[in-house]
């Protein structure tokens, strides 16, 4: 008996597992396109609009040809169509609408406060009004970045806020955002633009990066002190045979008197490293990346965010840094105004169509130069790299080649090498003086 009823479960799970396969085939191919040339003859009567006027077309024609009857259909159809094509349009002309945000500026993964100021001017509520345009990357009805009201009373002006987490950087809102109703069927959906009164400037993710280059340019500055370079401030750095013209005061005389001479301390000089980080964002380096997509795996989003988390970590530790983006210089030095307009422009750069040459935007200068490019761009230029420190970025569709990247100062393999590590290499490269 016992034999039995364990057999039995597994035959049952023998063919439960046999079943689901041909279950998997045959949605598979319920679902599959036979004919995509055809879709855009046949994709309108997905919209119930035209579902509904083509029938009421047929009830008329039947009632010509065949019976009066049929008009009654067609009376009733037409009620439909236009109560669910007259009220959305009146609607949308009786609101005002205004966006607002609490913040200025914010950060890809971090909430920011939304709100959507209505003025409804008809003495009736207004239904179904919704707004999704402008916060999420693609226009879909499955998205969480937007907001949905049930009512709003007649003669009333009604505040709503939500909270929506962007996923990529940018000027928020990315478009014109729009409100839109199809109360009460359905059938034509009307909108109406918002004003957006100040937009949110949306800073891409960084990665936290410890150390400073061995920067050959030092500009000299009283708060911050360095550690390769001897001077007459901060901590003790070694010491040395007294020279004509040093002070008296630097004198170590524990060391004077062990080696019958004078020795002298070397302290610290007060400087503070210079760092130039430019941005390859030109298309040639960038092959098959669309500027109007910005996906979170591109090479170029890859190549804004290793640049902005090289920016910001320098500026943490008191570099000035220099950002050359497009041809155009920004500078972020002790000021927390200059390292904004640094992180603006980065959440704003777009893909360059111009061929412009890295070796004519360098300046004579000698700062620390990090360029950050791809590995096809870093094969395209040769030569015109060759004094700077170059990080090569690609994405995920590079991974599974094993051809080496060569010259690149730091070579990085999609985003997961950007999160884990970019910060040890980048610590690893700048101790190694």
């Amino acid at each position: 008996m016992s034999v039995e009823m364990i057999a039995q479960p597994a035959d049952e799970f023998s063919v439960h597992d046999r079943a689901m396969p041909l279950l998997r085939r045959a949605d598979a191919a319920l679902h599959h396109d036979f004919c995509p040339w055809a879709n855009r003859w046949v994709y309108w009567l997905k919209r119930p609009f035209w579902s509904i006027f083509l029938a009421m077309v047929l009830s008329g024609l039947c009632g010509v040809f065949l019976s009066v009857e049929a008009f009654f259909i067609t009376g009733i159809l037409g009620i439909i169509v236009g109560v669910g094509v007259a009220m959305p349009w009146l609607a949308m002309r009786g609101i005002d609408l205004h966006v607002t945000f609490d913040l200025r500026r914010g950060r890809v993964g971090q909430p920011v406060l939304v709100r959507l100021r209505i003025r409804n001017r008809w003495p009736w509520p207004v239904w179904g009004l919704s707004l999704v345009r402008g916060f999420a990357l693609k226009d879909s009805a499955h998205t969480d970045e937007g907001v949905s009201l049930a009512r709003v009373p007649g003669w009333c002006t009604a505040e709503y806020s939500w909270t929506f987490v962007p996923q990529v950087r940018g000027l928020y809102p990315l478009v014109a955002p729009e409100v839109e109703t199809g109360f009460p069927f359905g059938l034509y959906r009307a909108t109406r633009k918002a004003t957006v009164d100040g937009h949110v400037v949306i800073w891409p993710a960084t990665v936290m990066l410890s150390g400073l280059p061995d920067a050959a340019e030092i500009r000299e500055s009283d708060e911050h002190l360095a550690d390769r370079r001897v001077g007459d401030f901060g901590d003790m750095l070694g010491t040395r045979q007294f020279r004509q013209g040093d002070s008296l005061r630097r004198i170590h005389w524990a060391q004077t008197a062990r080696q019958q001479q004078l020795i002298v301390c070397e302290r610290q000089a007060p400087a503070t490293s210079v760092v130039r980080v430019t941005v390859d964002l030109e298309a040639a380096s960038h092959p098959g990346c669309d500027p109007q997509s910005r996906s979170v795996s591109d090479t170029v989003e890859l190549v804004v965010q290793v640049a902005a988390s090289v920016c910001e970590s320098l500026h943490r530790q008191h570099c000035r840094v220099e950002l050359l983006l497009d041809q155009k210089m920004y500078v972020a030095g002790d000021s927390a105004a200059g390292f904004q307009r640094l992180m603006d422009a980065l959440a704003q750069a777009k893909l360059n169509e111009s061929t412009s040459s890295l070796s004519r935007q360098r300046s004579a200068g000698s700062a620390f130069g990090v360029v950050v490019t791809t590995p096809m761009g870093l094969r395209w230029r040769g030569r015109q790299l060759a004094d700077q420190h170059v990080v090569a970025v690609s994405d995920e569709s590079t991974l599974h080649q094993s051809v080496p990247v060569t010259g690149a100062w730091l070579t990085l393999r999609g985003a997961a090498d950007v999160q884990t590590v970019l910060p040890r290499r980048w610590k690893g490269a700048c101790d190694a003086r």
